[in-house]
C-alpha cells in the first residue's frame, strides 16, 4: 500500500514539470544564436529571420532574448505574434511571458483578428483569455466606421470592446457617435450605451444614456432618456426605439414631439413617428400645445396625430375621442378634431360644444377659422344653437340649421348669420340697464349684430314671424326656445386639461 501510495506522489510532483515542458518556447529559426548561462538562469540571444514557437502561437521578429529558464522572451524589430491563425500582433519590441502566455507589445502596435484592425503605441494580450488592453489611445477600424478611445478591452474570440475616455466611432456614412465609455461588437456592429451617448447621422441627431446602436443599420433601441432631433422636430422619451434610414421611431414614456416650425408640442405616454410619411400619433395623457407669441392653445384627447405636409412642410393635427380643448379666448369638448395649421382652422365633429366669454355655441359640426391665432369665425352646421349671456343675467338665443358666427377683437359675438329654420330670442335692455321686453322671431335667414354681447340690430332676409313680450307676459316657454341648454359646469378649463394628463388612466399600450 506504501509503494502504491510513494509512486502516485513521485508521478503528481512530476506532473507540473511535464506541462511545463509542454509549454516551453521553441526556437525554430534564427539566423545566429548565443547562449549564455549564469546563475543557472540560460539565455539565448537570437539574431536575424528569428522565428519561435508554443503550441499554435508564434513568434517573429529581427532579434530576440530568450530566458529558457523562465520561459520568456524580449523581441526586438519588427515583431509578430500569430495565435492558431486568427489572432496577428505586430510592434516594434514585445515581452513575451510562455508560462503564463501573455504579450506585451510597444511601438508601432496593430492587431488584426480578421474582424477589425487595432492600431495604437502600447498594447496587452492574455492568449489564454484572448483579451486586449490598452491605456495609451488606440484606432480601431472596420469595413464600415472607424472607433477610437483612451482605453479599451477587446476579446478577440466574443468581438466584444469596451470602450473608455474619449470614445469616437465614425462611419463611413458621415455619421459619428461620442461618449466617455461604450460597448461594442466589431461582428453585430451593436453599439452598447453605458453613459450619456450623442449619436449624430446626416439626417439626425440622437442623445441617449443607455440601449445599443447598430452602427451598420442604423437601428437604435434605447432604454434610458433620449432624445432624437432633427431641423424639423425634436422626439424624447424614456425608451424609444428609432430607425435612422427610415425615420421611424416608437417612444415609450413622457413622450414629446416637438414640431420646431409650427412651435407644435405634443406629449403623452406612447407615441409612434413615421419621418417618410411625416405621421406622428400619441396615445396616453395625450396632450397637445401650440405655443404662440402671446398665447398657447391646448388640447388633450385619447389618440393625438400630427401629419406633416411634405410639400410645404406644414402639418395638420386630429384628435380622436374625448376632446378638451382650450385657449384664452375660447375652449370647447367634442368627440374629434382636425387642426391645419397652414390655414389656421380647427374643424369640431360629433356634437362639439364650445365657449368664449359669455357665449356657449353647439351644432353638429363647427369650423373655427383664426387670423394671427385669434378667433375670427365660427361656421356652424346642423342643429346649430349659440347662447349669449348678457350684463343682465340674459341669455340672448339662436338656433337654426347652419350658422355663421363673425368675432369682434376681443372674441365677443358681432354677427350672427343664420340659413335655414332660424329662430331667435334676444331681450331689449335700454340705456339703464332695464329690461324692457323679449323678442322672439321665427325666420329662415336672418342676421344678428352684437355690440357687448347684447343685440344690437337684427335683419331679415326673408319674412319674419316675430313677436315682442313685455317682461310682466314672460313665461318660460317664450323665453327659452327648444333645446336651451346652459352648460356653463360643463366649461373646459386649462386646469381640467393639464389635470386629465396628470391623472392616472388605464391607457392601452399601442
Amino acid at each position: 500500500m506504501r509503494q502504491k501510495y510513494g509512486l502516485f506522489l513521485f508521478f503528481f510532483l512530476l506532473l507540473p514539470t511535464w506541462l511545463f515542458a509542454q509549454s516551453q518556447l521553441e526556437v525554430i529559426r534564427a539566423d545566429s544564436l548565443n547562449g549564455i548561462q549564469q546563475d543557472l538562469i540560460m539565455r539565448k540571444t537570437l539574431i536575424g529571420h528569428v522565428f519561435l514557437r508554443q503550441g499554435t502561437t508564434s513568434l517573429s521578429c529581427d532579434q530576440a532574448v530568450l530566458n529558457s529558464t523562465t520561459n520568456n522572451v524580449e523581441a526586438y524589430g519588427h515583431v509578430k505574434i500569430i495565435q492558431a491563425d486568427t489572432v496577428t500582433i505586430t510592434g516594434d519590441t514585445a515581452i513575451y511571458i510562455g508560462d503564463n502566455r501573455k504579450a506585451f507589445i510597444s511601438g508601432r502596435v496593430k492587431l488584426d483578428d480578421h474582424t477589425i484592425v487595432l492600431s495604437t503605441s502600447k498594447l496587452d494580450y492574455d492568449l489564454n483569455s484572448r483579451m486586449a488592453v490598452y491605456h495609451t489611445g488606440a484606432k480601431i477600424v472596420d469595413k464600415k466606421s472607424t472607433l477610437s478611445s483612451r482605453e479599451g478591452f477587446y476579446n478577440t474570440v466574443t468581438k466584444n470592446f469596451l470602450f473608455k475616455e474619449k470614445v469616437r466611432v465614425l462611419d463611413k456614412d458621415g455619421g459619428r457617435l461620442q461618449a466617455d465609455s461604450l460597448k461594442y461588437n466589431t461582428v453585430s456592429k451593436e453599439a452598447y450605451f453605458i453613459c450619456p451617448t450623442e449619436i449624430i447621422t446626416k439626417k439626425d441627431t440622437v442623445l441617449t444614456s443607455a440601449g445599443f446602436y447598430n452602427t451598420q443599420t442604423k437601428v437604435s433601441n434605447f432604454t434610458g432618456r433620449s432624445t432624437a432631433k432633427t431641423d424639423e422636430y425634436i422626439l424624447s422619451a424614456d425608451t424609444l426605439f428609432y430607425d435612422s434610414p427610415t425615420q421611424i421611431g416608437v417612444a415609450r414614456g413622457r413622450v414629446e414631439f416637438l414640431s420646431q416650425k409650427e412651435k407644435v408640442i405634443l406629449s403623452g405616454d406612447y407615441g409612434r413617428y413615421a419621418g417618410k410619411t411625416g405621421i406622428t400619433r400619441v396615445y396616453g395623457h395625450a396632450l397637445m400645445r401650440n405655443i404662440g407669441d402671446k398665447d398657447t392653445l391646448y388640447l388633450t384627447a385619447d389618440t393625438l396625430v400630427s401629419m406633416q405636409n411634405k410639400t410645404d412642410s406644414t402639418r395638420k393635427l386630429y384628435a380622436y375621442h374625448h376632446v378638451l380643448i382650450y385657449k384664452s379666448d375660447f375652449s370647447g369638448k367634442c368627440d374629434s378634431l382636425g387642426y391645419d395649421t397652414k390655414d389656421s382652422v380647427i374643424h369640431f365633429y360629433q356634437k362639439p360644444l364650445l365657449w368664449t366669454n359669455e357665449s356657449q355655441l353647439q351644432a353638429d359640426s363647427i369650423s373655427m377659422y383664426m387670423t394671427n391665432q385669434k378667433m375670427n369665425e365660427m361656421r356652424l352646421r346642423g342643429h346649430s344653437f349659440v347662447i349669449s349671456k348678457d350684463s343682465v343675467e340674459h341669455f340672448n338665443q339662436i338656433k337654426g340649421r347652419k350658422m355663421w358666427v363673425l368675432f369682434s377683437e376681443d372674441s365677443r359675438l358681432k354677427k350672427v348669420q343664420v340659413e335655414g329654420n332660424g329662430e331667435s330670442v334676444y331681450y331689449v335692455v335700454d340705456e339703464k340697464k332695464v329690461t324692457t321686453g323679449l323678442n322672439r322671431v321665427e325666420c329662415s335667414r336672418m342676421n344678428i349684430f352684437f355690440q357687448e354681447n347684447k343685440v344690437h340690430k337684427i335683419s331679415f332676409i326673408t319674412k319674419p314671424e316675430a313677436k315682442f313680450v313685455p317682461p310682466k307676459e314672460w313665461k318660460e316657454e317664450l323665453e327659452f326656445l327648444d333645446g336651451f341648454n346652459w352648460r356653463t359646469k360643463e366649461k373646459t378649463t386649462l386646469s381640467m386639461i393639464l389635470d386629465r394628463v396628470a391623472s392616472p388612466a388605464s391607457v392601452k399600450k399601442p
